[in-house]
């Protein structure tokens, strides 16, 4: 039980850092193309 528990907290974390990794890194690459802000959702 206890591992099964720490898999998903490592796999969640991992989860998330990569999808804060790749919107940072998108960001950057419009910034770069477009000389602008990256659209942001309302």
């Amino acid at each position: 039980m206890l591992r099964k528990l720490l898999w998903t907290l490592i796999f969640g974390l991992f989860g998330a850092a990569a999808a804060i990794g790749a919107r940072l890194a998108a960001s950057k690459v419009y910034r770069l193309l477009t000389g602008e802000a990256p659209p942001i959702k309302k």
